[in-house]
């Protein structure tokens, strides 16, 4: 004759183990759709619009960046390595804060924040606050920017 309490633990663990198994799947299944959600949207990232205009990555380096990247410009930007800059970008040659790019009403003025590896502008080092225009290029450790409209 069957052990009724024996065979009813039996079948709460078996519930158990089936109810584990169920939302361990569920679970894995909810991260998955995350995960292709996100690349679809990241895909087509649609630039933000920015009445100052935008910083474009020509050559990305090592930082995994796509050319082509837009970052929406600010009336004051600053750029470097730490994620607090207004153009965070993850490359080894660049100081936490590397440079400032200000739009003083009249024309963009890119300055040098006493970086370790220095900033160009067009291929020249930029020693003092110079003034830039749509279409220049800032070179920044292996990075290079366009500043455009």
């Amino acid at each position: 004759m069957p052990n009724f309490a024996q065979l009813s633990i039996e079948f709460i663990i078996l519930a158990l183990r089936i109810a584990v198994i169920f939302l361990l799947y569920l679970f894995l299944y909810q991260v998955l759709r995350a995960i292709t959600r996100e690349l679809r949207t990241a895909g087509s990232e649609q630039s933000v619009a920015s009445q100052y205009g935008h910083l474009v990555v020509v050559n990305a380096g090592q930082t995994g960046l796509t050319p082509g990247k837009r970052f929406p410009l600010n009336q004051v930007n600053t750029i470097g390595r730490a994620m607090t800059n207004d153009v965070a970008l993850n490359d080894t040659f660049l100081s936490s804060e590397h440079a400032l790019l200000q739009w003083d009403g009249k024309t963009w003025l890119l300055e040098d924040l006493e970086s370790t590896n220095g900033t160009r502008l067009n291929g020249r080092e930029v020693d003092q606050p110079a003034p830039l225009t749509y279409g220049d290029t800032i070179q920044l450790g292996h990075i290079d920017l366009k500043l455009s409209r």
